[in-house]
């Protein structure tokens, strides 16, 4: 009889912690998995909740799988990996918890500023940075030694007399290559050199500035690289990222902008052409004094539907902050975004140039933080794209782009009232 009891109090233990055994889901790409697993093992371990990962690339069918979700209530998925242009729609759409009530004055200092304003919107916080990555301007310091270069100029007007020494001395062929496919990369491009220039894409009531002088300015110069300096590739006009990289790799070029841990791949001699020869320089300016870059962070976020709001955060932070995140730069690569992950002995000694990428950490501009941004970006694509193959002039081109910006921000408000 005690037997029969004995283990029916085993049995009845065993279904009560089955029970109380909480469970978080979260949805994301298969890089990093094993990475992810291990890591949700330890907390696991920790805590007692099991976070449970549905794998699906990242892009298009993971947005139409969390979009779905929302939709549905939000319970799906607790926990997923939110994009910065992404957060203003989320927001607006009721998809994403705050998290300001467990965001403690000892992270916000902490944070790399961009990094956590990339997670906020209307003055609260909707995650934790997670790949707080930017785009590094990175430079060949042997190619530009061979026209009597220490160092990479800090002004346009610079960057091409540079250029221009280095096709006329036959080192390259094109001094660079950019970006500028009608595809989002134009966009993160655009951002980079409109900061350069001093400019903005919207006033505090988003009425579009784009367009103003510097916007065309800026605009003017990409042009006259292609056309008038004759210094940029212009298959760039067909280009993202992939092929500049490649070109970058191959030494096709002898400047141009990565996202990333650029100097990793650089310096690996099964990737790279001139593996120790680059280096991590700050953006160029119109006037030096503008060295911006453009961002790209990601963060973690809490699904508006989620039962266990505290656990969520828990996981957040266990994964994105800082103690997290200095062990995911250690292990898995992922660019932190905090000070004292960047600050620290063993990040530091990871990768060379750590110290010139945290300098341009400082000046690093976001997409515009606009619920409807996807609609805007595709409109900007286009109208930057007429500028560049001369269809348009960069004033016209910034005009039409302003007018589609008004049209959608007013529609979007008309639906959203």
């Amino acid at each position: 009889m005690k037997k029969v009891v004995a283990s029916l109090f085993l049995c009845f233990a065993i279904v009560t912690l089955m029970a109380s055994t909480i469970d978080l889901n979260t949805i994301f790409g298969p890089e990093d998995l094993g990475y992810y697993i291990q890591r949700n093992q330890m907390f696991y371990d920790k805590t007692g909740v099991r976070v449970n990962i549905t794998v699906v690339p990242y892009g298009r069918d993971q947005n139409i799988k969390l979009i779905a979700s929302m939709l549905a209530g939000g319970s799906q998925y607790d926990i997923f990996i939110i994009d910065c242009v992404e957060v203003p729609m989320y927001v607006e759409s009721g998809w994403v918890l705050p998290v300001d009530e467990w965001l403690t004055e000892d992270l916000k200092n902490d944070a790399v500023p961009f990094a956590l304003s990339g997670m906020a919107y209307k003055g609260h916080w909707y995650g934790l940075p997670w790949v707080s990555e930017w785009k590094s301007f990175v430079y060949n310091r042997e190619l530009i030694k061979k026209v009597g270069y220490t160092e990479f100029p800090k002004t346009w007007d610079g960057v091409v007399e540079l250029s221009k020494k280095l096709q006329q001395a036959g080192l390259v062929k094109y001094a660079t290559a950019w970006s500028w496919a009608q595809k989002e990369s134009l966009i993160c491009d655009f951002v980079a050199i409109l900061s350069s220039f001093g400019g903005k894409f919207f006033d505090e009531n988003l009425n579009p500035v784009f367009n103003d002088e510097k916007g065309v300015q800026a605009v003017q110069f990409m042009v006259d690289m292609i056309y008038k300096h004759q210094i940029v590739n212009p298959e760039s006009l067909a280009w993202t990222e992939t092929e500049v990289y490649k070109a970058i790799y191959n030494k096709d070029i002898a400047f141009g902008m990565m996202w990333g841990l650029p100097l990793i791949d650089l310096d690996n001699p099964e990737i790279s052409n001139g593996p120790g020869e680059w280096e991590i320089g700050l953006m160029p300016s119109v006037d030096g004094k503008h060295p911006y870059s453009v961002s790209g962070p990601m963060g973690w976020a809490i699904s508006y539907g989620t039962k266990n709001p505290k656990e969520a955060f828990e996981y957040i932070k266990f994964l994105a902050g800082p103690e997290g995140s200095l062990d995911a730069a250690l292990k898995a690569g992922i660019v932190p975004g905090w000070k004292s992950v960047w600050e620290n002995p063993e990040f530091q000694k990871t990768v060379r140039g750590l110290d010139k990428m945290y300098e341009q950490a400082m000046y690093i501009v976001h997409r515009p933080q606009v619920p409807w941004y996807l609609e805007f970006s595709s409109a900007l694509q286009e109208e930057l794209h007429n500028a560049l193959t001369r269809r348009k002039s960069p004033q016209a081109a910034l005009n039409d782009a302003a007018k589609a910006a008004i049209n959608i921000r007013d529609e979007w408000q008309k639906k959203n009232k």
